[in-house]
């Protein structure tokens, strides 16, 4: 069969199967997304950069700059802290 096929076109759809289908064989727990990866790139960047929003700007391609700032605020380990206290309860 040629062309693309409903896991491997680029519609949102199939790119969206792809993430889940590279991420399962990749062995990550967590559900994934594009977005979600895209997330995990702009705040790997932040890091990188030790929070330097200006030189992530062009990478996120947000228009304004207080949605990369949310990205920013999400960095800090007191989130990851409360949400792994939230995990074990349940």
């Amino acid at each position: 069969m040629t062309g693309p096929t409903a896991d491997t076109d680029a519609s949102g759809d199939g790119i969206c199967k792809m993430v889940v289908r590279h991420s399962e064989k990749a062995g990550i727990k967590k559900q994934m997304s594009p977005h979600r990866i895209r997330h995990s790139a702009i705040t790997a960047a932040l890091d990188a950069t030790d929070g330097d929003v200006r030189k992530v700007e062009k990478l996120s391609r947000h228009r304004k700059l207080y949605s990369l700032m949310i990205y920013d605020d999400n960095r800090g380990r007191d989130q990851q802290d409360i949400t792994e206290i939230l995990d074990g309860m349940f």
